[in-house]
């Protein structure tokens, strides 16, 4: 659904200027450390566990950071990656970095495309609210979450700051995860996995395709708990 999105343009300021600023740093990508990505890759991936052969798009890729864990920790696992970016300077990057793999400078805030996938990771991308309001922050990470979840064929899987924490700051969005849940559940699916149980102040969050959880369990005696005839 095609939507205006008011925080993309402050955004992408916040972005160009950690890139400009920290080249060749974590904090290129507004991260604090490669163990901290580590770790928070480490949880997304738990969304394709179970899996021999995936295929995942990066929504927020930065500079495909995430495709490097992937490949160092899954040697056996055949993954199909890609990526889409508001940055024009991470989009270029990973463009020349990673010549065999596809790379897209879009806004999924806006709109959804056409182009689908097993899974739709998103990892640090509702973090940093800096002077959006509360309201306009929700607005822009429910837009991204429905078209992502239009996207999968299977599921998706981000992360939010807790609002469990012992600090605060003004500039990062808190996420109340009643209200989360109230939304996803309302608008994308009742199948949902939390995963709040590692060092770092936020949570990661999967979301599962009706059609992908039939699937998994095909016994006559559970039919009756879904939509699909």
């Amino acid at each position: 659904m095609k939507m205006k999105n008011t925080t993309r343009n402050k955004q992408i300021e916040i972005y160009k200027n950690l890139y400009h600023n920290n080249k060749g740093t974590p904090m290129a990508v507004s991260s604090e450390s490669l163990e901290h990505k580590k770790l928070r890759f480490s949880s997304l991936s738990n969304l394709f566990i179970e899996d021999e052969k995936i295929e995942v798009h990066d929504v927020g890729m930065g500079l495909a950071a995430f495709y490097d864990f992937l490949t160092e920790n899954f040697p056996k696992l055949e993954i199909e990656y890609s990526g889409s970016d508001i940055l024009e300077e991470y989009v270029n990057e990973c463009k020349k970095r990673y010549k065999n793999l596809d790379f897209y400078l879009r806004d999924l805030a806006e709109d959804y495309y056409e182009d689908n996938y097993d899974y739709i990771v998103m990892s640090g991308v509702f973090h940093q609210r800096k002077d959006s309001s509360i309201p306009e922050w929700e607005n822009f990470y429910r837009n991204i979450l429905k078209n992502a979840f239009v996207m999968a064929n299977k599921g998706i899987a981000f992360n939010f700051v807790t609002q469990y924490v012992d600090f605060y700051q003004n500039d990062s969005y808190y996420c109340d995860i009643s209200k989360l849940l109230g939304f996803i559940t309302t608008d994308l699916s009742r199948f949902f996995q939390i995963k709040h149980d590692y060092p770092l102040f936020e949570f990661t969050v999967f979301v599962y395709k009706e059609a992908y959880i039939y699937d998994l369990y095909p016994q006559n005696e559970f039919k009756k708990y879904f939509k699909i005839p």
